[in-house]
């Protein structure tokens, strides 16, 4: 899996373990904008990369987010990677779903039977 131009291990999203861990790392950052709402533009650039910081460390270990954007905390950046990162496990589950829908019996079909 590539993010930002680093190299990363590749996320199997169908192992448990790693959809558990992609769960509730999502779920961490789900009402960051509320919480970053009446901060300053400063401390609010830092708490959400910082919460980016923690999905790809925990996803992938610790000290990647170092791998991925170095030294920099740049809201821009940091939020293009969440989004190659949630466009890639997407990419994995309509794998799944062109696969299901293979086998799954059309409606139509089954009406007229």
């Amino acid at each position: 899996m590539k993010i930002n131009n680093v190299e990363l291990i590749d996320l199997d999203i169908f192992d448990v373990d790693v959809a558990e861990k992609y769960e509730n790392a999502l779920k961490k950052i789900e009402n960051i904008a509320a919480e970053v709402k009446n901060l300053g533009m400063a401390d609010s650039i830092r708490k959400q990369c910082n919460a980016i910081f923690n999905v790809f460390n925990t996803l992938f270990g610790e000290g990647t987010d170092k791998k991925i954007f170095g030294d920099k905390v740049n809201l821009l950046v940091c939020i293009k990677a969440f989004e190659e990162l949630v466009v890639q496990v997407n990419e994995q589950k309509k794998e799944l779903d062109n696969i299901a829908n293979k086998y799954s019996p059309n409606r139509a079909q089954r009406r007229n039977k």
